[in-house]
């Protein structure tokens, strides 16, 4: 749960996080618990919850760090924020809602998850690896390629053997300045718009794909034959990580939106409550959802 922001300063909190319980729970206006309390109305229960007072580095340690080990020895993992507008689903992927911010201390769950990824592969000598990025964004039921032409609508596709995939560019990255200067570019194509409830909304949903492939060294290639596993197949271990910000569920009544807007918003609630078309809502959800395993981060203000 996010801390109120400059608009909201002078307003009175009415929800309250219980860590101890992994649970939030509505109070009176002076901040009293309630006389009865209702699951699922006022009373809510998650696998962990977050204070106002925590930040995004205790968020990632807490639930991220370990789908991001995971993925680079080999498994894939998917972490994606989801929640209403404004609710900080930007800021706890990309921190301050700017890439460049880095590791600044005002770094997000993208920025900590490559700086780990890279920090592995330098302690993992017995392995040669190869990352590489692609960066896209669904926006009004279209799929596009921000590190392309983001004008140009991309198709979904299904195979036997590849399963739900994107012909996407990808880029090779060797370090963590390379992989940032990429989400920078990336994120330049975005489409945001300013919202009565958010100055910078993000109008679609998007997903970072980093795909990790690695094998173990040959022994002319500079691994010491004393250290070298007598199981050396020579296999190559192939895993992805899916970073996904999606865009904000909203109210119309509260956002103020109209026209182009109004449209986003409309499509944007419909992924959230599945009323598009069954099979397509079915392909984007399995490209979402690719990892073996998933965190959910569900923010709330």
């Amino acid at each position: 749960m996010r801390p109120l922001n400059n608009a909201e300063g002078n307003k009175e909190r009415i929800w309250k996080v219980l860590p101890k319980y992994a649970s939030i729970a509505q109070t009176t206006r002076d901040g009293k618990p309630l006389s009865e309390r209702i699951t699922g109305r006022t009373f809510f229960t998650f696998d962990k919850t977050f204070g106002e007072g925590t930040n995004n580095k205790q968020v990632y340690n807490s639930v991220a760090k370990g789908i991001v080990n995971s993925v680079v020895d080999g498994l894939n993992g998917t972490i994606f924020a989801y929640g209403q507008t404004s609710s900080g689903k930007t800021y706890t992927m990309q921190g301050a809602g700017n890439l460049e911010q880095g590791m600044g201390g005002e770094g997000g769950v993208v920025h900590m998850a490559a700086n780990d990824i890279f920090s592995q592969i330098t302690q993992k000598q017995e392995r040669i690896f190869l990352v590489r990025v692609s960066f896209l964004e669904i926006y009004n039921e279209e799929v596009r390629d921000l590190l392309g032409d983001s004008n140009q609508t991309l198709k979904i596709r299904e195979d036997p053997r590849r399963g739900v995939y994107v012909e996407s560019n990808e880029e090779v990255v060797t370090d963590f300045d390379g992989l940032l200067k990429i989400l920078v570019h990336g994120d330049k194509s975005r489409t945001f718009a300013s919202t009565a409830m958010n100055e910078r909304s993000s109008r679609s949903h998007t997903i970072l794909r980093i795909t990790i492939e690695s094998r173990e060294k040959d022994i002319d290639e500079g691994m010491d034959i004393e250290n070298r596993e007598p199981s050396s197949d020579g296999a190559v271990r192939i895993s992805t990580l899916n970073l996904v910000d999606l865009a904000g569920s909203e109210s119309v009544r509260h956002t103020g939106a109209t026209g182009e807007r109004q449209k986003e918003g409309g499509l944007i609630n419909q992924r959230y409550v599945l009323k598009i078309k069954r099979k397509k809502m079915k392909s984007i959800l399995l490209f979402l959802l690719c990892g073996y395993y998933s965190i959910e981060l569900n923010t709330h203000y």
